[in-house]
């Protein structure tokens, strides 16, 4: 054939470079960049806002900057839950959140941030403070799993790893303390080749690191939304890293998805122990806490009480915040601090030294004998301070009378700490230091 003969037909067409969008496929695509999550906070906040302009009879379509400033204002002031009181503080805030983002869509402006909603923000901290007043205000956060509570998960048959559910309910809480996942976050979309195996060159040990997830604080930027380790222990059947690679050897190959349905009855010998389906978003949000019941633990924990584990272990540990967010993937160390919290036992402790202190009386006129605490000098945040068994707490003229001494004679200048120490001087006297530490210098 000749080349001038060639038809159209005859010359193959390139692939298309580019992907063309109509209006709709471009709305589509921009509101895929927001979380279900989010699009059904945003739904809410504007039913609520919706009702409440219904009730006063008042359509904010066409609505200025100016008035509607004035109209949020009043809004933040009456608005209540159908029960017809306040709404808590978290849940005023995510209301607020909501309508910002309607805002911004639909009328390109921030009604938080932008200086022509200064009315409105004044409202909504006043409104914040009369929650604050009324006892509102206190967020109810997720609180980590104490170590007498894991313990029992540790122990239970939950977590039998001779079984198919035991070995993933293990899996599952190390996949989220080791990593510090957030609840829901990406447990539906993982799949087994996002577990990547690993060893490290100085020491030998292997490790498994999970896959960068886009998370709620790292959706758009290039940091790691999660960069913590998960360590083999050697000789350990129950170690992380063993344990994850069993159940990666069970699951079955049909399924793409890690998390998959156990089989009921199976043996070491059968190769697969999971079913061609996945979990479904439901019982994966409710892991830990089916966990924590079936081991009988203190408290119903959730899947985010595990992130929380996470962040309050390494901090009793002495990890710095700019670490532990490179396991946690938080964005600032205020963050952290909503994690961190004084231990109930510790609180215990405080208390006791306290009543040690104010020396309450017993029924018949004796002293009550309080627990001894000891104070960890290597982390004083996590330490508690023992009082002296034999020795009473100084008083206000004892503290006055090793002043006006230090000041008398430099001689007698020394370091006192956590213990029971004689400080002499011109006039020989004993003072008692209890339950405290006392660094005195000379200059």
């Amino acid at each position: 054939m000749d080349a001038t003969e060639l038809t159209s037909e005859d010359v193959a067409t390139p692939p298309a470079r580019f992907q063309l969008f109509n209006d709709e496929e471009l709305a589509s695509f921009i509101d895929s960049a927001d979380s279900d999550n989010t699009k059904k906070q945003i739904k809410y906040s504007v039913s609520v806002f919706d009702d409440y302009c219904k009730q006063a009879h008042i359509d904010y379509a066409d609505l200025d900057n100016a008035a509607l400033d004035v109209l949020l204002s009043k809004f933040y002031a009456g608005v209540r839950n159908k029960q017809g009181k306040l709404y808590s503080k978290k849940s005023i805030q995510a209301i607020r959140f909501g309508l910002q983002r309607h805002f911004l869509s639909q009328r390109g402006v921030d009604i938080v941030k932008s200086q022509e909603f200064s009315v409105s923000s004044k409202a909504f901290k006043a409104l914040l403070v009369t929650l604050k007043q009324q006892g509102k205000a206190v967020v109810n956060k997720h609180p980590p799993v104490s170590k007498p509570d894991m313990d029992r998960n540790q122990a239970s048959a939950s977590l039998d790893i001779t079984t198919a559910s035991g070995l993933q309910n293990k899996v599952f809480i190390d996949t989220m303390v080791y990593f510090a996942n957030r609840g829901m976050e990406n447990l539906r979309v993982m799949k087994p080749e996002d577990f990547l195996l690993q060893t490290e060159a100085e020491s030998g040990r292997e490790f498994y690191s999970l896959k960068d997830f886009g998370t709620k604080n790292h959706a758009m930027d290039d940091i790691a939304s999660q960069g913590g380790r998960m360590y083999d222990i050697q000789g350990n059947p129950r170690g992380p890293v063993a344990t994850l690679k069993k159940y990666l050897d069970k699951l079955n190959p049909q399924c793409q998805w890690t998390w998959q349905r156990p089989k009921k009855m199976v043996t070491e010998d059968v190769s697969v122990w999971y079913d061609n389906s996945p979990l479904g978003r439901d019982t994966l949000q409710n892991m830990m806490k089916k966990i924590s019941m079936a081991a009988g633990c203190t408290k119903v924990y959730t899947n985010h009480c595990l992130r929380a584990t996470t962040v309050t272990l390494l901090d009793h540990a002495g990890c710095v915040n700019r670490d532990i967010m490179t396991v946690s993937g938080h964005r600032s160390e205020t963050s952290i601090k909503h994690y961190v919290s004084t231990s109930e036992g510790k609180k215990e402790q405080m208390s006791d030294i306290i009543s040690a202190t104010l020396n309450h009386p017993g029924p018949s006129g004796s002293t009550l004998n309080m627990p001894h605490h000891k104070l960890n000098k290597s982390s004083p945040s996590d330490g508690d301070i023992l009082p002296s068994e034999d020795t009473e707490p100084m008083s206000l003229s004892q503290v006055d009378q090793i002043m006006n001494s230090i000041a008398n004679s430099p001689n007698v200048l020394q370091d006192v700490s956590n213990t029971v120490c004689n400080v002499s001087n011109q006039n020989p006297s004993a003072f008692n230091f209890h339950g405290c530490m006392v660094n005195i210098y000379n200059k």
